[in-house]
Order: structure tokens, then C-alpha cells, then sequence
């Protein structure tokens, strides 16, 4: 394998793991706006 075969890999490698970490952080976001959501439903119940 050469040298700039290496290179290529690990470069893929790095945005394979930058696009997964991508992936999560939008699931972590998604998940903190859903308890949002959820601590003003909570609110508003409280209420009724």
C-alpha cells in the first residue's frame, strides 16, 4: 500500500467518525428540545 493509499484511509476513517459524532450530536439536540417540550407540558398541566 502505498503512502497516499494510507493517507486517503485515514482520512475517510476521520470523516466516518466526524459524520457518526454528526449523527449523535443531532440526536442529543433532538432529545434536549423533546424534554423541553415535555417541562412545559409539564408546566401547563399543572395548571388545568
Amino acid at each position: 500500500m502505498s503512502e497516499n493509499e494510507r493517507v486517503i484511509r485515514k482520512i475517510r476513517e476521520e470523516f466516518l467518525k466526524f459524520e457518526k459524532t454528526m449523527e449523535e450530536l443531532h440526536f442529543l439536540k433532538s432529545v434536549a428540545q423533546d424534554l423541553k417540550s415535555f417541562r412545559k407540558m409539564m408546566k401547563l398541566k399543572k395548571y388545568d
